[in-house]
């Protein structure tokens, strides 16, 4: 991917420079920021680890920290290969060098489950160098040999007894050269890692000093409050005049037409000195716009094209053995549709950034999930290079893949430009809500064909809705930066767009005869990655009409999914560790009733097994949810857990309320009083449970959820009968007790 790998680009000035005692070495030192520690005494070793003459260990986190707990990961990796005390460990976030590339991206960037097998090796293998470094520097100061000496709680220590801590030491061994590949520990060495470990953003949170993108404040800023065009529409006009006699505002500005121009989002800006300024300077423009065309746009219209396409031959993602000729032959064949809305990402913190251009330099404080094409666009809107553009990453609250895309932050520099002064892009949850990049909506067409036992011989499945990638209302700012790639080309030979089929094709169960196939209907309303990206309506669609093969075919659920995983152990032991768990096959109480769902996510497979009572045929109660997940080495059991939890409140927050209706031309959801989350109350009894392994961890964020709404659904069919086909199920006149 070369175009994504432009943030090599970058040039970074080796410096040494002694101040309060402290040594820095080898990094590019902007004039105020991230490595404000080098001025407090202490020294740089490496691009990823500041010690203090206080012992003090801070580790420099390149992955976003939206909740999820990647930054404590990776931090957790460095520091048991490091040797360093916990107890004295803190770290800061950090951009802008190669080393902070995610391998697996080829950006700064933190998203699909890459966080912590992303960096796996890169910080354990970085955290076994400064060890070396420091041991080096204490052997070269006794005179002994490193293989004397070990290192342990930020000690190192000599066989004779000798010892010096990590801040005594840490001058010298910034002179110190350690090995290219340093030995790592084995997972039966680790004295951290598997380990429930306290995180060390949340004393922070809970204290209200984790600073997020909103907190920021730079001296001098303004505000800049934003109404955004609709979709493919333009601004008409707006009464600058009005809004500029309103006390504390200054300007009325449009951004949106600097770079970017094809589907860009276009956006009136009211900047001022305060957001309720802003907001009243807003009421005051009263803008205008004009909506290119969609203005009768609605469910409706959406709904029948997308059942339309399903009528084509679309194209193949997947083919395997001849699916007509075992439909023909088959004893049954079952058949049925399936559809799931638009849904909102909705992270508790609106989108914002701060940007301050300086005409020969670019400071920007963000809550991206995307520094790395922050960098890039930021470069091309402003003509900066980006050896002089600076970008603060901040805690972000939430993003959910919604702030992989940059267009915030492109809103904060061309503000910025324009006013000559630092200004805070600030979106409203209006704004967030009915202008924000979506997860596009689905429709599904799915046949299997059954032989005399009820085994599915044959499975075709049709899915029509959206490109991601080829989308023509698609904003370029991605698919520039990915354009001449591998993956990209692929996908324009194919034309099937892989998010969108990710999880239809991609699925372990043997068939024998398969096809997956992706009828690409596209709309202007906004869409980007959404937390799973095409699992999220892949699990719902193939675990429920899988559930419905099994009925059709007098099968067990539990078994036949067990007989059609026969060929992929890692994704049978996780089947089989839920379905234990969880008790299925066994008496349950009068009423109760069970549904499982499988699914194989970012390389870490997950079923839930939902146990519920249904009263009335609409009230249900859920007593019980039993997870499995086979994610590889756990790094921290008590984040490990806390995903699972939240997986469960997501998953069933987008089975039973989420939705974004599309009237007119526009999202009729504005806030949370329409766009609806699952209540505390409401919140099940869960067990989790992670499948024993010593492998190399693989992803957790994005899998968690996905199981839940075919589980839950599965689960209702076997207690009253009947199909949920749609979401969100509160639509079928379900409520949850």
């Amino acid at each position: 991917m070369s175009e994504a790998m432009k943030i090599s680009r970058r040039s970074f000035v080796q410096t040494a420079a002694v101040a309060s005692g402290g040594l820095v070495l080898g990094l590019h030192i902007p004039p105020k920021g991230m490595w404000a520690l080098a001025a407090m005494g202490g020294t740089e070793l490496n691009a990823w680890v500041h010690i203090g003459t206080d012992d003090t260990v801070t580790i420099r986190a390149s992955q976003t920290e939206l909740g999820q707990g990647p930054t404590m990961g990776n931090l957790m990796m460095f520091a048991e290969e490091m040797e360093c005390d916990w107890n004295n460990v803190t770290f800061e976030f950090a951009t802008g060098r190669p080393e902070y590339t995610n391998p697996l991206v080829g950006l700064q960037l933190t998203g699909g489950s890459t966080a912590t097998p992303g960096f796996w090796d890169v910080m354990r293998k970085a955290g076994a160098q400064t060890r070396h470094m420091l041991i080096g520097a204490a052997a070269k100061r006794w005179g002994v040999s490193a293989s004397e000496c070990t290192a342990r709680d930020s000690m190192v220590t000599h066989s004779s007894g000798k010892s010096a801590s990590f801040g005594q030491l840490a001058a010298d061994a910034a002179g110190i050269t350690p090995p290219e590949d340093p030995k790592l520990k084995s997972p039966a060495e680790f004295r951290l890692i598997g380990r429930p470990v306290k995180r060390l953003d949340s004393l922070q949170k809970v204290t209200g000093t984790a600073m997020f993108g909103m907190d920021q404040y730079v001296p001098g800023m303004v505000v800049g409050v934003v109404k955004h065009a609709p979709w493919s529409g333009k601004i008409t006009g707006f009464d600058k005049s009005a809004a500029k006699a309103v006390p504390g505002v200054h300007d009325v500005i449009t951004v949106g037409e600097a770079i970017f121009k094809e589907n860009n989002s276009l956006a009136v800006v009211v900047i001022a000195d305060t957001y309720w300024q802003g907001v009243k300077g807003m009421k005051a423009a009263n803008p205008q716009f004009s909506y290119g065309g969609w203005e009768k746009l609605d469910d409706d219209q959406i709904y029948n094209t997308f059942r339309d396409g399903a009528k084509e031959a679309g194209k193949l993602g997947r083919a395997e053995g001849d699916v007509a000729k075992a439909l023909g032959s088959a004893d049954k064949v079952v058949e049925a549709e399936y559809f799931v809305p638009y849904i909102s990402h909705s992270p508790l913190e609106p989108m914002n950034t701060i940007a301050d251009f300086r005409g020969d330099s670019l400071e920007i404080w963000s809550p991206t999930q995307d520094a790395g094409a922050g960098y890039i666009v930021a470069e091309q809107i402003s003509g900066v290079p980006m050896d002089k553009i600076n970008i603060h990453m901040t805690f972000a609250g939430g993003g959910f893949g919604r702030r992989v895309e940059v267009d915030y932050l492109e809103q904060a520099v061309e503000a910025s430009m324009q006013v000559g002064k630092p200004v805070k892009i600030m979106w409203s949850r209006e704004e967030d809500t009915q202008h924000n990049l979506n997860r596009p909506s689905y429709f599904s067409k799915m046949t299997a064909g059954l032989d005399s036992s009820g085994k599915p011989i044959a499975w075709q499945h049709k899915v029509v809705g959206p490109g991601i990638w080829l989308s023509p209302y698609r904003s370029t700012r991605l698919k520039n930066l990915f354009a001449g790639s591998d993956f990209m080309k692929g996908m324009q030979e194919s034309g099937v767009d892989f998010h969108s089929v990710q999880g239809q094709k991609d699925i372990g169960y043997d068939f024998g005869n398969l096809e997956a196939a992706f009828v690409q209907r596209d709309f202007p309303v906004p869409i980007v990655f959404f937390r799973g990206v095409g699992n999220t309506q892949h699990a719902f669609f193939v675990e429920s009409f899988l559930d419905e093969v099994a009925h059709a075919g007098g099968r067990d659920p539990f078994e036949l999914r067990r007989e059609l995983l026969h060929k992929e152990p890692t994704m049978l032991a996780t089947l089989e560790l839920a379905a234990e768990k969880a008790g299925w096959g066994q008496s349950l109480p009068p009423g109760h009733h069970q549904g499982i769902a499988f699914h194989n996510s970012f390389d870490s497979p997950f079923c839930d097994v939902i146990e519920i009572s249904v009263r009335g045929g609409k009230r249900i109660k859920i007593h019980k949810i039993t997870r499995a997940i086979n994610c590889g080495l756990v790094v921290n059991p008590d984040q490990w857990h806390a995903q699972m939890q939240s997986g469960v409140v997501w998953g069933l927050t987008m089975a039973m309320y989420s939705e974004l209706n599309v009237k007119n031309g526009d999202i009729v959801q504005n806030n949370f009083n329409n766009y609806r989350l699952l209540r505390i109350s409401q919140m099940p009894k869960f067990e989790a449970y992670a499948v024993s392994s010593t492998e190399s961890p693989s992803g957790i964020g994005e899998p968690v959820f996905h199981t839940i709404a075919p589980a839950l659904a599965n689960a209702f069919f076997k207690a009253t009968g009947r199909r949920m086909r749609t979401m969100p199920f509160r639509k079928h006149g379900i409520s949850l007790a």
